[in-house]
């Protein structure tokens, strides 16, 4: 189950890369808009906290207090997304909305991370739902490591600060734009 789970975070991250970074950010430019501003800040909360749950969800057979905080980000994140999915319309309406090819896009990478997060989660043992548990149950295997912790995470790390950086360096710009 891991190692299915592997490979659609990494189908995931391929795919997120190319609608967080190629459509909202270079080609959208969605942090530059005064619509779309908001957005481009949900966005920026998703990547922040997808961080933590590539650490405590993937890199390894996380369990007890870990695991349960791993599903609080979840929680966390799929209100971010329904936020998101809410000021959608209003961000997009002088874009001429969402187009067909990003909305299904978006289909397939909350499926595609779903499923990854069901499979990591069905993989863990009973004892490790205890709130008693160890922070961990053993080692994923070597390559699982590798792909997330170095692969993985530095992406993760990396989309996050561009989306920090994009939102605080265009902050001004916005409130300009809006004012006017």
């Amino acid at each position: 189950m891991i190692t299915a789970a592997t490979f659609l975070l990494l189908g995931f991250a391929v795919l997120a890369a190319v609608d967080g970074i190629y459509l909202h950010l270079w080609k959208l430019r969605l942090h530059t808009r005064p619509a779309s501003w908001l957005e481009h800040l949900l966005h920026t909360a998703s990547a922040v906290v997808f961080v933590p749950i590539l650490l405590t969800l993937f890199l390894a057979p996380t369990a007890g207090p870990v695991l349960w905080s791993a599903l609080a980000l979840l929680v966390l994140l799929h209100a971010i997304e329904v936020l998101d999915v809410r000021v959608e319309r209003a961000s997009r309406a002088e874009l001429g909305g969402l187009s067909r090819g990003e909305l299904a896009l978006h289909v397939v990478l909350v499926g595609t991370r779903s499923l990854a997060v069901l499979l990591t989660l069905a993989s863990r043992p009973l004892a490790a739902w205890s709130p008693f548990a160890p922070p961990t149950l053993g080692e994923h295997p070597a390559w699982v490591g590798a792909v997330v912790g170095v692969g993985l995470v530095p992406g993760a790390v990396a989309v996050a600060a561009i989306h920090l950086v994009t939102a605080w360096r265009h902050r001004p710009l916005v409130r300009r734009q809006a004012a006017a």
